[in-house]
């Protein structure tokens, strides 16, 4: 089987614990302490919308996630890298759970009620960006649930396995009002207070396509001299 460049980028992540946490290997914001406030207020969202299946899209290794409430949904967790989807399906797989090797950016994903995708284009370039919201759009699903930063006033593109801040109410994104957000900062050192989960209907995002591939680095950069 092919194994694309996302693939081996996020790989490389996982199995040299490039993000430096001693507890999970999706890094500091993945801990049980940074998730405390998180947690129940992810099990009030779902259970106020009524949400049945929810696709969680990077799973990571699910080490906050198997302590969340999540009463009556169907939950799929999914990432990209095989070994970590494996660990999770050997360790935290039941009935009502499972988890699926998949590339956001390039695969079909499944439909649910709720894509959570937190933590998750962060990591993205804009063109991989378009790519997998275009896929969430193609999916079905209703609702979105993801990480931005309110604060931030400018958004700039990046190589996808490095890491930015991105605002999603500005350009290149420009996304309407989220239907609610639930916070998601500080990190413990203070920096980033601002970063919240949005929520909001799939149906209502704009296409950004076009946006976002006009502004992408291969976009703007000269021909290669090499």
């Amino acid at each position: 089987m092919h194994t694309s460049e996302t693939e081996k980028i996020f790989t490389e992540i996982y199995r040299s614990n490039a993000w430096l946490d001693l507890e999970s290997k999706s890094g500091p914001g993945s801990t049980i302490f940074r998730t405390r406030l998180l947690r129940p207020r992810l099990t009030e969202l779902v259970r106020n919308l009524g949400i049945h299946s929810l696709l969680d899209v990077p799973c990571g290794d699910f080490n906050w996630m198997r302590l969340t409430d999540l009463p009556s949904v169907e939950y799929i967790g999914a990432d990209i890298v095989p070994e970590l989807v494996s660990s999770n399906a050997r360790l935290h797989a039941r009935g009502d759970r499972r988890f699926v090797q998949l590339d956001m950016i390039h695969d079909p994903l499944p439909k649910a009620d709720l894509i959570f995708c937190r933590d998750g284009i962060v990591h993205f370039s804009y063109s991989d960006i378009a790519l997998a919201l275009q896929g969430m759009r193609q999916s079905g699903s209703t609702y979105l649930l993801t990480t931005t930063f309110t604060a931030h006033g400018r958004n700039d593109d990046i190589n996808t396995g490095d890491w930015r801040p991105l605002n999603l109410d500005i350009a290149p994104f420009s996304f309407p009002p989220p239907l609610l957000t639930l916070a998601d900062g500080p990190r413990p050192d203070g920096t980033y207070p601002d970063k919240v989960l949005a929520l909001y209907r799939i149906a209502d995002l704009p296409d950004v396509t076009r946006a976002l591939t006009s502004s992408s680095l291969e976009a703007t950069s000269g021909p290669s001299l090499d």
